[in-house]
């Protein structure tokens, strides 16, 4: 092989079109699970059998819970690199750090062949389970590096326009993500089944897909982006098709004190609530370590932040923050009258487990914010490292409600009776008053206004309390990053993260039981009946010294680059091998 057609090859390799070796019979190879295009896609039992390794690609339960790592959520035993901007690189190694395309060949192999399929019938249903998930496929690519190469054929080794093309635009690659969805709600059925694809999943992918392009356009106005308005337009109007055509509820058994807990600690799937899922099972040995992630001592310290649970707000729905010295409230003070999602999100005064009536406290040898994470934990037999079988949502009905309740205030259409629809279920699960419009936007949100300065218009405070409500009800399933990326609020990744306030060091009876359950010493422990004993100094401290609240890392310099860092950049291998390829703005 001359020189010229290995570079074409390992063109090919570097792109993740296929991972075989690099000579010239690889590109007839196909995947294990494949069976080669001319033996198969013919009938309908061909194309589901095929379609069914898409689903595989779905985000697992370690991509959901982790998601919020990257934001201002969470501090753990770590700074991602999201928010350290001087030390952030290049990648060097072609076909890494997401830039990858060996998902895609496979859907493209698919629309290469499943026209052969004598049912044509059948042929237009897994047309559309393809079409959605080419659309998650680019929509994720689109998040990390802006406009990217569109490929709607499987490439070959001799088709030089494909393997060296240059990025296409980003509006180009979302219009045709939105028309992958478009068409893929008209093919797909009504039937509900949380882990498989239907109109309303493509419906509500299609409404999560339209409003984050369309308030990334609206504010990344430095981009000059067109069809905000439009692409707002249709997210609302997907996310109300799902409303009121597909008999999807927010899961609810009246009990406000453990709905919510337990939409997310039970094994199975609450099938009212949940649209897209992934299922895992003990039986079949589908497990993962959820449990043992989040409350293992040897594991990530994962604790959410002091800001993420400051914004509950009180139990009669005016904010936590409006209460004279909330600030330095002890736990168990801030604690009360809170909304019930609190207290079934992190370990609160009085946390139960869902197989258990024993009251636990925040353990804080495995949380450095001692905001202890209880959301997704389910019973304690699955505590053991790879020993949990949960299933976990992907795309839920609550997000649907968010996202129409979200579009219509950008675009200034909301109406009292469009939060009655969407917001007000929501908080009605969580025991809470509904939000009232006037009331929001006569007065906005002080802090909220603060952390968010971007926000205007005649619905500006509305705007921020959905933004608290989604922050709030979407925790830890990996939404809270895109968010702050699509609001072009990346400078709120630059604080050091907090937790706990404590007045000193010394005892402290966390629940107000009157028994000491912590010290917090600096040097030697002192003789005290605390079952928990942290040392403070080193990676974790409170911020004044001897007092005030838990925070780590602070010889590490965070910081948000807002002229690059809102996009990742292509690994400089892959720019190596494709000259046509563009470093985005600002990577060097």
């Amino acid at each position: 092989m001359n020189t010229f057609n290995i570079l074409k090859v390992c063109v090919v390799c570097a792109i993740g079109i296929s991972a075989a070796s690099c000579n010239n019979s690889f590109m007839d190879r196909y995947p294990i699970a494949e069976i080669s295009p001319e033996n198969s896609f013919k009938s309908a039992q061909d194309l589901e059998l095929y379609t069914n390794g898409f689903y595989e690609n779905l985000p697992k339960i370690n991509d959901i819970v982790r998601g919020d790592n990257i934001s201002d959520n969470v501090l753990y035993s770590n700074v991602p690199m999201e928010q350290r901007s001087p030390e952030r690189d290049i990648p060097s190694e072609a076909g890494s750090s997401g830039w990858s395309w060996s998902t895609l060949r496979k859907i493209n192999i698919f629309f290469d062949n499943y026209t052969r399929c004598e049912d044509k019938v059948a042929a237009l249903k897994y047309e559309g389970v393809a079409r959605f998930f080419r659309a998650w496929f680019y929509f994720d690519k689109v998040k990390s590096f802006g406009g990217v190469p569109w490929y709607d054929t499987e490439i070959q080794t001799d088709d030089e326009d494909l393997l060296y093309k240059p990025r296409d635009s980003r509006e180009f690659i979302m219009d045709k993500v939105i028309e992958d969805l478009e068409i893929a709600v008209d093919r797909l059925g009504t039937t509900r089944k949380p882990d498989q694809i239907s109109k309303w999943t493509a419906l509500a992918f299609l409404s999560r897909v339209c409003l984050y392009e369309g308030t990334y356009r609206k504010y990344h106005t430095e981009l000059n982006l067109p069809d905000a308005g439009k692409l707002l337009e249709k997210a609302y109007k997907a996310a109300e098709r799902v409303m009121n055509e597909s008999g999807y509820t927010l899961y609810s058994t009246g009990n406000s004190d453990i709905d919510y807990r337990d939409l997310f600690a039970s094994d199975d799937l609450k099938e009212t609530e949940v649209i897209l899922g992934r299922r895992y099972s003990l039986t079949l040995n589908k497990m993962h370590n959820t449990n043992y992630y989040f409350l293992s001592k040897t594991q990530q310290d994962v604790g959410l932040t002091k800001d993420f649970v400051n914004s509950y707000l009180l139990n009669n729905g005016t904010a936590f923050t409006s209460q004279t010295g909330y600030a330095t409230m002890m736990f168990s003070d801030e604690m009360k009258n809170r909304d019930k999602r609190l207290a079934q999100t992190i370990r609160s005064v009085g946390y139960t487990r869902i197989d258990s009536d024993k009251p636990l406290l925040p353990d804080l040898e495995a949380s450095m914010t001692g905001y202890q994470i209880a959301k997704f934990i389910s019973k304690e037999a699955q505590d053991g490292d790879g020993a949990s079988y949960q299933d976990v949502a992907i795309i839920r009905y609550a997000e649907v409600l968010l996202n129409y309740a979200e579009a219509k205030a950008e675009l200034d259409i909301l109406t009292q009776d469009d939060i009655d629809k969407s917001i007000r279920p929501i908080r009605t699960r969580a025991g809470m008053p509904n939000l009232n419009q006037n009331i929001a936007n006569s007065n906005p949100d002080k802090i909220l206004a603060s952390e968010y300065p971007n926000v205007s218009g005649n619905n500006k405070g509305v705007i921020l309390e959905i933004r608290r409500e989604r922050r709030v009800e979407l925790a830890l399933e990996g939404f809270r990053y895109d968010d702050l990326m699509r609001w072009k609020m990346g400078k709120l990744l630059e604080p050091h993260f907090t937790g706990m306030y404590f007045p000193s060091l010394g005892e402290f009876d966390l629940d107000g039981d009157g028994t000491i359950d912590l010290l917090l010493y600096d040097d030697k422990a002192p003789e005290s009946k605390a079952k928990q004993k942290i040392k403070i100094g080193g990676v974790i401290q409170l911020t004044e010294g001897d007092h005030g609240y838990l925070v780590g890392f602070l010889n590490i310099t965070k910081k948000f680059d807002e002229t690059r860092d809102y996009l990742y950049p292509i690994p400089s291998g892959d720019i190596m091998l494709n000259k046509n390829l563009e470093q985005n703005p600002n990577w060097k």
